[in-house]
């Protein structure tokens, strides 16, 4: 493995010239930093990332956790936070918690541990206390729908409590009535806000919603689960709102196991619309989120931080009703 040694040799160069060279130094000339750049090519040096990160205080990482990898909505979110941060000379280190509060933690100090340079949290399940280390830590943090206190915090929010009273709103001038919600994990303070949506709307129009929320088990399977719960209360009901739109798809297959149709016997409306709601059958009546949107605004909010440059401290999007087949009107 070749070393800075030989790089000096190879450019007839000083240890210190390269070493200028690699921590892009304005001290060195442009033919002699030329002739060093051909010799670490031609030698294929690499170098060392934390030797460079002690003299130029930084690591050129930036840490993006989320809830769930296999869920179709974080792709695009992703592909956001990546653009901005390789079009600005970071890389992503990516970790996935599985929705797992504890993994969550062992991510973030680890991530701390390899001194990244800031975070970016998407779907946090961690209560406030044990996150509070990290936001007296110094380092820069970016939350993506979840509302956190700090000074080095940034926040990307969506609606949630309104987009959940839309939704309600939605089913009822189709002449609904009996409306389940079906929500996501517990620990998440975006279900906690889209049920708190759902109740406020169901209590302002009079309509009962106690033993029509089921919560809990996120994903597909989840859906599938939670809804044949919902469907044997003694209430029937007649459309589910849910949480996303990995949960609205596994009601749909819970609802054809009970040869229900959908819309015709229940109507069905998600949240997110992930690539799949616009596939499947029927077609996800559902809200859009901007999702790569989100991913390159928290990346350029830490950015933002992480150069000393004044930025928003709290971004909110509104997502869009998008209607569908999934949803009609009661007869």
């Amino acid at each position: 493995m070749p070393t800075i040694r030989d790089v000096a040799n190879r450019a007839r160069v000083s240890i210190k010239t390269v070493s200028r060279v690699i921590n892009d130094s304005p001290m060195v000339r442009e033919s002699t930093k030329e002739r060093v750049l051909k010799a670490m090519k031609e030698l294929d040096y690499h170098p060392n990332a934390l030797a460079r990160s002690l003299v130029t205080k930084e690591t050129r990482i930036i840490g993006l956790i989320i809830a769930d990898v296999t869920n179709p909505y974080f792709p695009e979110l992703i592909r956001g936070v990546e653009d901005v941060a390789n079009d600005s000379g970071y890389n992503v280190f990516l970790c996935n918690t599985d929705e797992n509060p504890e993994k969550e933690l062992i991510y973030i100090k680890l991530l701390r541990e390899k001194q990244v340079d800031g975070i970016i949290l998407s779907g946090s399940r961690t209560s406030c206390d044990q996150l509070n280390p990290t936001l007296t830590s110094g380092i820069p943090l970016v939350f993506i729908n979840r509302r956190v206190k700090g000074n080095k915090v940034g926040m990307v929010m969506l609606d949630n409590f309104g987009t959940a009273y839309t939704a309600v709103e939605y089913l009822v001038s189709l002449g609904h009535k009996n409306i389940g919600y079906l929500g996501g994990s517990t620990l998440g303070q975006s279900n906690m806000e889209r049920k708190n949506g759902f109740i406020q709307a169901m209590v302002d129009r009079g309509l009962p919603y106690h033993k029509l929320i089921a919560e809990g088990h996120p994903g597909k399977k989840g859906g599938y689960n939670r809804t044949l719960e919902l469907l044997d209360t003694n209430r029937p009901l007649s459309a589910i709102f849910a949480y996303d739109d990995m949960l609205a798809i596994g009601a749909i297959e819970a609802c054809r196991e009970r040869s229900l149709s959908v819309p015709e016997d229940i109507s069905i409306i998600g949240f997110d619309d992930i690539d799949l709601a616009a596939h499947i059958a029927p077609r996800l009546t559902t809200f859009s989120v901007p999702k790569y949107e989100m991913g390159r605004v928290a990346a350029n909010m830490l950015l933002n931080m992480l150069g000393k440059k004044e930025f928003e401290k709290e971004i909110v999007y509104i997502p869009k009703l998008t209607i569908r087949d999934s949803c009609c009107q009661v007869n």
